[in-house]
């Protein structure tokens, strides 16, 4: 009984507070500078959408929020900002992670202007004060700085690439390192993915869960980018001639470190499927066929193709002094090392043609990715007062 009064004491103390940050937000004046950015009615969205309930969201303000941020790439910077404010005053972990999955759906869902880099508010040294108990508050406390620290990272990379991947061919000398360089990012950004899990007993809550279908279909998307890059520069790297041949070796030995972290990741993500399988996390009760693990062996017989691949092509450029019909043999030995290569590739990715503009998540279908609802696809503004944040995005 005691612990009932003490937790329903708890929430009317967040209600009231929440309630006082709406007043404020009615009242507060507008002023030139950053806080022109200010909007009475976007704010308090923000603020309902934000609230210090923990068993549910408010998914109508929620709905006005994302409406807002797809109604003009103007309004974005509003909304972070209303985020940002919300953020920063914040030391309850409900507050934290509701404002982390908001400016997550805005991040993915919006175009390359109104990027600006890292997310405007700072959490990496977030401490929650709202829990009783000492280890649920530091484990909500990890959750929160480990969602931040991928966000972070999300939003600079998105940024990076908008500014440097159109002229990426036309700056870099080599291709394939910058193809390895980009692989390498998103193998990093993966790694903060996996780190976004529970950290302590009891974290089996609605809003925990619904962060992590939002991790998982990021999981997907990041994934498979990382696979199809890979299977590129496997390909790519068998096409070259005999010019540059320390430098050839040089890509070949940082492409090899790549798959070797590629396989270490996805045996890491099939204990993580587990444990989302065993929260109850719903993303995590079907997969994806394309995600299929990629095996010690299947990285060993790829190295095994690019070293005889690359021993060839020695072969080839020193016949190739001597005899110049030597290149036709070069062609041959390309050709099916080539094929060779291929075969081994396509049993561990799908093949995706078509690149996503950077930073930007593309998905088809109505809000599914295969069998899996996208948390980011957008939502007209129906006014629900409760259900799915997966279907409210």
């Amino acid at each position: 009984m005691t612990s009932s009064v003490r937790q329903w004491w708890r929430r009317a103390a967040a209600a009231l507070k929440d309630r006082r940050s709406l007043l404020l937000a009615r009242l507060r004046p507008r002023r030139a500078g950053s806080s022109s950015w200010h909007h009475r009615e976007l704010e308090a969205a923000v603020i309902r959408a934000t609230s210090h309930e923990d068993r549910w969201m408010d998914y109508r303000s929620a709905a006005r929020v994302f409406a807002w941020a797809r109604s003009s790439p103007t309004f974005i910077r509003p909304v972070m900002w209303a985020l940002a404010r919300r953020a920063r005053r914040t030391r309850c972990w409900v507050v934290a992670l509701k404002s982390l999955m908001i400016a997550h759906g805005i991040l993915l869902r919006s175009g390359r202007a109104p990027r600006a880099g890292r997310v405007p508010f700072e959490l990496a040294d977030f401490r929650d004060r709202s829990s009783s108990a000492a280890a649920r508050s530091l484990a909500f406390s990890a959750f929160v700085r480990a969602y931040f620290r991928f966000l972070d990272y999300r939003s600079l990379f998105a940024a990076q690439e908008d500014t440097d991947g159109d002229d990426d061919a036309e700056r870099c000398s080599d291709p394939q390192t910058a193809c390895l360089d980009r692989i390498a990012k998103k193998q990093f950004m993966l790694e903060l993915l996996l780190q976004i899990r529970p950290y302590g007993d009891g974290m089996e809550v609605p809003l925990v869960l619904e962060a992590m279908d939002c991790v998982l279909i990021e999981i997907f998307q990041v994934y498979g980018e990382i696979c199809t890059g890979i299977a590129r520069f496997l390909v790519s790297g068998v096409q070259g001639g005999p010019a540059m041949l320390t430098t050839r070796k040089a890509v070949m030995a940082a492409g090899m470190k790549v798959l070797w972290r590629a396989a270490e990741q996805s045996a890491q993500l099939s204990s993580y499927f587990d444990l989302c399988r065993g929260l109850g996390v719903a993303n995590a009760r079907k997969l994806p066929t394309s995600l299929v693990r990629l095996k010690d062996d299947d990285v060993r017989d790829l190295e095994r193709i690019l070293m005889s691949e690359s021993d060839i092509q020695n072969e080839s450029s020193d016949e190739a002094e001597a005899e110049p019909a030597a290149a036709d043999v070069k062609d041959a030995g390309s050709t099916s090392t080539n094929t060779a290569v291929v075969m081994a590739t396509t049993e561990w990715v799908t093949f995706d043609e078509e690149r996503p503009s950077a930073g930007v998540v593309a998905y088809h279908g109505g809000g599914h990715v295969s069998n899996h609802w996208n948390p980011f696809v957008a939502a007209p503004l129906d006014g629900r007062e409760g259900g799915n944040l997966i279907e409210l995005f």
